[in-house]
């Protein structure tokens, strides 16, 4: 094999991997998640990156959890509901107690107040 031959194969290979990578537009990856595996896991991940699909450990482990996450759309959807509706009764739930709080403080200090009040009358 010439040395143009491996270079175009090389560039072929880059262009492969490129396309396969941003099939589904590039997302910025910004965040960071750790996470631990089993061996089986990892040996999968370890082919992803081998087979040149993806550059590193990280970029296969991302493409597994975005198709994961794709793949359970309708949980995620129905879950988003169910924890917004927790959001809504938990900012309820606070509302009450800092009004029933606001009374109970409304209370003492017309308590307090009485009994000032009283013990100057005597």
């Amino acid at each position: 094999m010439s040395e143009h031959d491996a270079k175009q194969g090389k560039k072929r290979h880059r262009e492969r991997r490129k396309k396969h990578r941003h099939a589904d537009g590039e997302r910025k990856r910004d965040n960071v998640v750790m996470v631990r595996v089993d061996e089986e896991n990892l040996t999968r991940i370890d082919e992803l990156v081998e087979s040149g699909q993806f550059r590193s450990r990280s970029e296969a482990t991302a493409f597994l959890i975005g198709e994961g996450v794709k793949s359970k759309q309708q949980m995620f959807e129905k879950m988003s509901e169910k924890v917004s509706q927790i959001q809504d009764l938990r900012a309820e739930l606070e509302a009450m107690i800092a009004e029933d709080t606001k009374l109970s403080e409304s209370v003492e200090q017309n308590t307090g107040e009485t009994s000032d009040q009283e013990g100057v009358n005597q």
